[in-house]
């Protein structure tokens, strides 16, 4: 479930996985797999409080009064930061979800733009709500 084709159904409505723990996978078992230590030190666990700074950075951006256009650069900075925790944290499976999430919100235009960023808003505030810790 790191990555995903969108945020909705064929009949528009918000996919439950992305904000339940129903079905298989949903958003409580990702936030498991995020926080799973693994032996492999090329690629490791993200920690809540770095999850919550990933986090806060998109509600800056989630509610600022600026243009589509404008919070799109904001949010392709925020996916440019993830690749540089990445490679500095080894976070690399959050980085896949967080590049995979807004870079499925950036493509889109108008009203599918604002529709896009708000189930991505309620599926990281799921993430963190099921982040176990």
């Amino acid at each position: 479930m790191l990555k995903i084709n969108s945020f909705f159904d064929n009949s528009g409505k918000i996919l439950r996985n992305l904000i339940s723990d129903e079905g298989n996978p949903n958003v409580k078992t990702l936030a498991e797999q995020l926080c799973r230590s693994t032996n492999n030190n090329d690629k490791k666990p993200i920690e809540k409080n770095q999850l919550r700074k990933f986090y806060d950075n998109f509600l800056k951006i989630y509610h600022s009064q600026a243009s589509d256009d404008v919070k799109k650069v904001q949010l392709l900075m925020l996916k440019a930061q993830a690749e540089y925790a990445e490679k500095r944290l080894k976070i690399r499976d959050f980085k896949e979800f967080i590049s995979n999430r807004i870079s499925l919100v950036v493509k889109q235009e108008g009203d599918n733009f604002k529709k896009n960023l708000d189930a991505f808003k309620l599926h990281f505030e799921a993430l963190v709500g099921y982040f176990p810790k």
